[in-house]
């Protein structure tokens, strides 16, 4: 997953709007219905969900190919898909809200918040390990990806997940100095579902549908995967295009959402700025601690903020989430008060590789 998230790299800073915002979709669209259903065949893949949203509205929802292969269903606006490490991303935006609250100090040691388990003593400092160096991937915390569950029968607790009940991918412990490097950690997420968990009482699905998905009228959104989520998702594909079964992880914070592609742009829209010049955001955070957010964070050689990737070149923030069966990307361009995302409910990475750049290519050649 970490490969992967480099190769799709997502994503920058732009302190205010500028006069050339990015509204008439119209020749994007075009070039789409004809671009995409050759990508999806050059790839031998299932589907893709698009959706664009400026600061103020939703612009546009195009889909290409199947929800269903077998049975032809098409992907609609409320089909849902897994997002994988975008959860981490929503997340970021849940926890933040106790630091606006004064409930958590980015910069204290995170083990005198937690209540149920502690992040162990090691030959590092654990005092280092704080809200603010997780959030970046600097923490020096374990664990990178995991792999989840094919049953939720497996289910247990994050607190299991923590101590190394998680199909093999380990117990999170730090392993090496915090503070130094950016080592993309899984495991730091993990950490921070038990935080939110442990200061505000609630069980993190309850936390984040309260104060992320709600406020942002992400209706169709949850960590919760019951009978009646796989019965809006579509089916997942792995990167043979053959059907595979869903995954399920206790480590709902750093892979679990499920979600789809309107509620996505929705959450998506929240770097960007309406017609007052304020982040859509704001109604979840104050605008200051926004700007800490999408800052370049350091040890990260610039490509990450506390919460997005980094696209310099690109002028843009988001982020790219991989589980089996499932890609998804999610991108802001902040100069140009405009952004997008792209689902696809198979494991075939160039698809979503593909639909980026050509997106990305139509937009500047048009604003460049």
């Amino acid at each position: 997953m970490f490969r992967s998230i480099l190769i799709i790299s997502a994503f920058v800073l732009a302190s205010f709007v500028t006069a050339e915002e990015f509204t008439d979709v119209s020749e994007l669209s075009k070039r789409l219905d004809d671009g995409i259903p050759k990508i999806l065949g050059k790839h031998k893949a299932p589907g893709v969900a698009l959706a664009f949203v400026n600061g103020n509205r939703i612009i546009e929802f195009r889909s290409y190919g199947f929800a269903d292969v077998a049975t032809e269903v098409e992907i609609t606006k409320n089909t849902m898909f897994n997002v994988g490490s975008i959860s981490k991303l929503v997340t970021v935006w849940g926890v933040m809200q106790l630091v606006a609250q004064d409930k958590v100090e980015l910069d204290a040691p995170i083990n005198q918040y937690l209540k149920r388990w502690q992040i162990p003593n090691s030959e590092f400092d654990v005092k280092k390990v704080t809200l603010r160096n997780i959030l970046s991937h600097t923490s020096g915390l374990s664990l990178g990806p995991y792999v989840g569950w094919d049953s939720h029968e497996k289910l247990s607790s994050i607190v299991d997940s923590l101590n190394g009940d998680n199909n093999g991918a380990g117990p999170v412990e730090v392993i090496h100095a915090p503070n130094t490097k950016w080592s993309y950690s899984g495991g730091g997420y993990s950490v921070v579902q038990l935080l939110i968990e442990d200061v505000s009482g609630m069980a993190f699905e309850d936390y984040m549908q309260q104060n992320v998905f709600e406020p942002l009228n992400m209706k169709d959104s949850t960590f919760n995967i019951t009978e009646k989520v796989l019965s809006k998702s579509a089916t997942p594909y792995d990167d043979t295009g053959k059907v595979t079964g869903m995954l399920y992880f206790n480590e709902k914070a750093a892979a679990g959402l499920q979600t789809t592609p309107i509620d996505l742009a929705r959450f998506n829209m929240a770097v960007l700025r309406n017609n007052d010049g304020h982040y859509i955001g704001s109604k979840l955070l104050p605008e200051k601690l926004i700007d800490l957010m999408i800052k370049p964070a350091p040890n990260t050689n610039g490509r990450w903020s506390m919460s997005y990737v980094v696209d310099s070149e690109n002028k843009s923030l988001g982020f790219a989430g991989f589980n089996r069966g499932w890609i998804a990307l999610t991108r802001s361009i902040t100069d140009l008060n405009f952004g997008y995302v792209i689902l696809t409910n198979s494991s075939i990475g160039p698809v979503s590789n593909e639909i980026d750049s050509f997106i990305l290519s139509t937009i500047r050649q048009k604003h460049n």
